[in-house]
């Protein structure tokens, strides 16, 4: 079973990987395997949080087949999930 600061480092490495993923991507078809890679890590990252993101994984044969522009959907999506999670644990943490 994972601590809490185990856990909490797990949020940290997905939502960073999230970020560089999309920080990095250049126009049209995205064919780079490691940027699928990263971005499919992130989903299991925050899963094993207990956060379910099936809805945004991406399949395995997904390298090459999307733009940039929905692979960044997808990662805003996650990061918006992830933000809004976030923010409840604290409001409900401080109260």
């Amino acid at each position: 079973m994972a601590t809490t600061m185990q856990t909490e480092d797990a949020l940290q490495r997905a939502y960073v990987n999230l970020k560089s993923v999309r920080n990095n991507l250049s126009s049209g078809y995205v064919h780079e395997e490691t940027f699928y890679k990263m971005f499919n890590t992130a989903p299991g990252e925050l899963e094993n949080a207990g956060m379910e993101l099936a809805e945004w994984r991406l399949p395995a044969n997904a390298v090459g087949t999307l733009d940039a522009n929905e692979f960044r959907a997808k990662i805003d999506a996650i990061l918006m999930y992830f933000t809004i999670q976030r923010e409840k644990a604290q409001i409900g943490f401080h109260k």
